[in-house]
């Protein structure tokens, strides 16, 4: 059995698929959610945390793939019109300006949309938080963020990504500075050292190494021989099975004689894309926080992170590191060659850096598909191509090959389900020929 993508979807896979290995394009394992390491800095692809309940995840974790995770208590903020003010918005606005809070407050208070009015996510949110809240914020940040207005999409994801406080807790929030925990990642852990990558490190080992084949791009995928390419036919082997994490569009372009219809439905799916330029300051602890957003959109950067503070050894001795993720898409492109300096700029201004502050390194990461858009094509879209290729024993999953909003336990999750899904065809199979020992996890 042939896994595609070395991610944690990938590993997690072939960790409940004994006997399968995996092919990875890159040099190392760990898709997005690996890690890197220079002159003492060590930086994820953008921010990476685990903040899961699910028991299975936490227990694979910390057993049979061991990544050493310790827990944290979520410091993160808001930066708008010139002040920090506490993550979640919709709960924090003490210390803005007065007129902002009144209209936040009434806004929410009277709120008269009714859910059988929603249709986008632009009126869950209005439904949700009430007009000043949503003009101040969600949709300054949704647009900033996404690349498109919430208009143009569906509320398929939103789930409990955006906690909806209580009438009271709003008021709280809005006259004293409320420190309570809001939303699913309040709590989250994070390794305790080696950066998010130590996760995929872990599950690579728990896995065994010897499974996992580095520096093998998939180039062609051939359903009618039942053949799968490497390194543009440098590599043929047959395959039973496949389960691919790989981008749905990737995929479906590899495919040769790949339906029309399929091919359109591939063309159709969306995503934004990431650019984040890593940071190393000549100063100590530049800051507490875990992470800042910023909605404005004269800043560069929709959200900043700070590594040092999510585990030790993260940086050298007496310096810092921030994170500064800036979205793009084909309709909203980024000056390249001058985007550090643009970054720097922004930081002084929100007095995060300070003038006496020297960045002594730099780095930027460039991530073409980062956060799926649920716009009314994608649904759709998705059923066709994965009944296409599960007809044809190709079995997607991971954020990408699901085409879905996926965090980092849900993506284990998924490459366990796409395991059970193919040990279950196996075990058919092998019912069918008399031999009903499927093993495995």
């Amino acid at each position: 059995m042939i896994i595609l993508g070395a991610g944690l979807a990938g590993l997690s896979a072939a960790y409940h698929l004994p006997g399968s290995t995996i092919w990875e394009q890159g040099d190392r394992v760990g898709g997005h959610a690996k890690s890197a390491a220079s002159r003492g800095f060590v930086f994820d692809e953008g921010i990476h945390v685990l903040h899961t309940s699910n028991q299975y995840v936490l227990d694979l974790l910390s057993g049979s793939a061991n990544a050493h995770l310790e827990q944290h208590r979520r410091e993160a903020w808001i930066y708008h019109h010139g002040v920090l003010t506490r993550y979640p918005f919709q709960a924090n606005t003490h210390g803005l300006p007065v007129d902002i809070i009144t209209e936040c407050l009434l806004g929410f208070i009277e709120n008269d949309r009714r859910q059988g009015d929603i249709e986008t996510y632009e009126d869950w949110l209005y439904y949700q938080y009430g007009r000043g809240i949503c003009e101040r914020f969600m949709i300054p940040y949704s647009i900033k963020f996404w690349g498109v207005h919430p208009r143009e999409l569906t509320t398929e994801w939103v789930s409990v990504r955006h906690p909806r406080p209580s009438l009271e807790e709003v008021l709280t929030g809005a006259l004293t500075d409320q420190t309570k925990g809001f939303g699913i990642n309040a709590q989250f852990r994070y390794p305790r050292e080696g950066g998010f990558g130590t996760i995929a490190r872990a599950l690579a080992d728990a896995v065994g190494r010897e499974r996992i084949h580095l520096g093998h791009r998939v180039t062609r995928l051939d359903p009618e021989r039942r053949e799968v390419g490497f390194n543009a036919g440098k590599l043929v082997m047959p395959y039973d099975a496949i389960v691919s994490t790989v981008p749905l569009p990737e995929l479906i372009k590899i495919i040769p004689g790949a339906p029309d219809s399929v091919q359109r439905a591939a063309g159709s799916l969306r995503t934004n894309s990431i650019l984040v330029v890593n940071l190393g300051i000549d100063r100590p602890q530049v800051t507490e926080k875990h992470w800042i957003y910023f909605p404005e959109s004269d800043y560069s950067f929709f959200r900043i992170s700070f590594p040092m503070n999510f585990a030790p050894n993260m940086v050298p001795p007496g310096t810092s590191s921030i994170a500064c993720e800036i979205a793009y898409s084909g309709g909203r492109e980024i000056d390249r060659a001058s985007v550090v300096n643009r970054v720097v700029a922004d930081l002084r201004r929100s007095n995060v850096l300070s003038a006496n502050d020297t960045v002594i390194f730099q780095d930027v990461m460039d991530i073409k598909y980062a956060y799926v858009l649920f716009d009314p094509q994608r649904k759709p879209a998705v059923r066709l191509i994965h009944e296409y290729l599960r007809e044809n024993d190709v079995y997607p999953c991971g954020r990408y090959g699901e085409w879905a909003y996926l965090w980092s336990d849900e993506a284990i999750l998924s490459g366990r389900h796409a395991a059970q899904m193919l040990r279950r065809k196996l075990d058919h199979v092998r019912g069918q020929d008399g031999d009903d020992d499927a093993g495995g996890r």
